[in-house]
């Protein structure tokens, strides 16, 4: 299901143009802790196409609750799916939570108007509506919204954090994320050498060194068996 859902959202990227007129892409599938699957994409628009004005990001980005009686679809799969922890005091063992904040930092501040940040990612549009969604007896605001594209969420019902990124020194960030190594755990078991005399002196076989293992779950090796793409870049690149 997910690989079909993937390829379908792809489609919508790069030939229906659902955000615009792309001209290159990238997705990586990653393995939650060697558990969930999901695709980190990184999109590049054509010149036309490109978010300069604060009313474009508006148009592709929202990170507030729709409203439930003109779009009822779309306020269920953000109150289902997009919303934030709930995290903080109530929850301090959440995943977010280090050193007693969130690293998300959530909830965010309410905003009227989206906002360049420095770290070039915008500061979107959180306001005060009076609109809330109750997620693990926690009543939630537009400040634990997490930024989507409404209709590419609504049409997958599933989790879709777009971002958009507007700065040189942001768009190194999601190049070095979607390349990045699996998780990695090193562990040696050994015995002191019989001919020691002084200290501690280890055999080391240099050959070993040399081997690499990893640990993969269920889901990645069903995904390995059906010889699914790990990623796929547009368009192709090869050395010469």
């Amino acid at each position: 299901m997910f690989k079909i859902k993937l390829k379908e959202l792809i489609n919508d990227i790069h030939k229906k143009h659902i955000l615009g007129c792309t001209i290159a892409g990238i997705y990586v599938v990653e393995f939650q802790k060697r558990w969930l699957l999901h695709a980190h994409i990184l999109i590049f628009f054509t010149e036309d196409y490109k978010p300069h004005m604060v009313e474009d990001v508006n148009r592709m980005m929202s990170a507030e609750l729709p409203n439930s009686e003109t779009n009822k679809l779309a306020h269920e799969m953000v109150a289902r799916c997009t919303m934030h922890g709930p995290c903080g005091a109530a929850f301090p063992n959440a995943p977010c939570m280090e050193e007693g904040k969130c690293k998300k930092q959530y909830p965010r501040k309410f905003q009227s108007k989206m906002m360049t940040n420095v770290n070039g990612y915008p500061i979107y549009r959180h306001k005060d509506t009076g609109r809330t969604v109750v997620v693990h007896g926690i009543e939630l605001d537009n400040r634990w919204v997490v930024s989507h594209n409404v209709y590419l969420s609504t049409k997958y019902d599933a989790h879709i954090n777009a971002e958009v990124c507007n700065n040189i020194r942001g768009v190194k960030y999601p190049f070095k994320y979607v390349y990045k190594e699996h998780d990695c755990a090193i562990v040696e078991i050994s015995r002191q050498s019989d001919n020691a005399t002084e200290g501690n002196v280890v055999d080391t076989d240099e050959i070993k060194k040399y081997l690499d293992y990893r640990y993969v779950f269920a889901s990645e090796a069903a995904w390995r068996i059906f010889k699914f793409d790990m990623h796929e870049q547009f368009p192709t690149i090869e050395r010469l």
